[in-house]
């Protein structure tokens, strides 16, 4: 995998392309708590997790780490991207392991690796679908248009995840669809080790009130069946809530001066282009 990154020529995203446009909100890191949500409730996603980092003593390493490879993917320079799907590949290679027992419609001893490519499509559609969601209620709608541009803009993002072109639902018709099975199937089953990566993030010293505040908006767009099945509370006024901030934001959004509203990296690249080099 290594040598196939480092032989990839990237297509720089730029500030016209749609994923520019949509990743460069800096509200878009609310939408991490459900897509790491939606990874974990993955089983063998879960166990990866579980038993190849230090979720207990570092509760927030691996989603820094996450964070920082899409951003650099976003709005980096050729060479930076490389480095961050060097980094990306690298911190991978050696997860690999099996399930201590079985949880949904795995049994216990099923083999799993991050470098498999259906888990690696599982945790970038938790990422496509995260962020248009997120956007659609804290920043605007996108038109359906817009939304097949920035799924066409992700698909070139794929090659960074491993991920061949046949792998990836060809339209973004397709690719809801996929969601849509992948949402009522039981290969989502949450886990007890799922639960307890979640835990340690939510009462993590010092800054575990803070997550759960952060995560309150993506804990509103999951699907309710997992949001149950993680123990997470959710109310008809907390829904409220959450509709009231979506309004806020919309309408306060286009008074907020880009310095404030969007990643530094895209506010910085966009003001101070680096020049275009392979």
């Amino acid at each position: 995998m290594k040598s196939a990154v480092a032989s990839l020529t990237p297509t720089r995203f730029t500030p016209d392309s749609a994923l520019w446009r949509v990743h460069r909100e800096w509200l878009l890191c609310l939408s991490a708590s459900r897509a790491l949500l939606l990874e974990l409730a993955h089983p063998l996603i879960a166990a990866g997790v579980a038993e190849h980092s230090n979720y207990r003593g570092d509760p927030f390493g691996r989603l820094t780490r996450t964070l920082m490879v899409m951003t650099q993917l976003s709005f980096g320079a050729p060479p930076a991207a490389r480095r961050a799907g060097r980094q990306f590949h690298g911190c991978h290679r050696k997860v690999t392991g099996a399930l201590t027992q079985a949880v949904g419609p795995f049994p216990a001893g099923t083999p799993y690796a991050a470098d498999d490519p259906f888990l690696r499509l599982w945790v970038l559609a938790t990422l496509i679908d995260s962020n248009l969601l997120t956007y659609d209620l804290l920043i605007r709608p996108l038109s359906d248009d817009e939304r097949a541009t920035y799924y066409r803009d992700c698909q070139t993002l794929a090659k960074w995840f491993g991920l061949s072109p046949a792998l990836m639902p060809a339209t973004f018709d397709d690719f809801r669809a996929y969601m849509q099975a992948m949402i009522q199937s039981d290969l989502l089953t949450v886990s007890d080790a799922a639960r307890d990566i979640v835990r340690a993030l939510h009462t993590a010293p010092v800054l575990g009130p803070l997550v759960r505040v952060a995560s309150w908006p993506g804990h509103g767009l999951l699907p309710p069946h997992l949001r149950e099945a993680f123990g997470l509370q959710w109310s008809e006024t907390q829904s409220a809530w959450l509709r009231r901030l979506a309004a806020f934001t919309r309408r306060t959004r286009p008074l907020v001066p880009d310095l404030f509203a969007l990643n530094p990296l895209a506010w910085r690249m966009e003001r101070f282009p680096a020049p275009s080099r392979a």
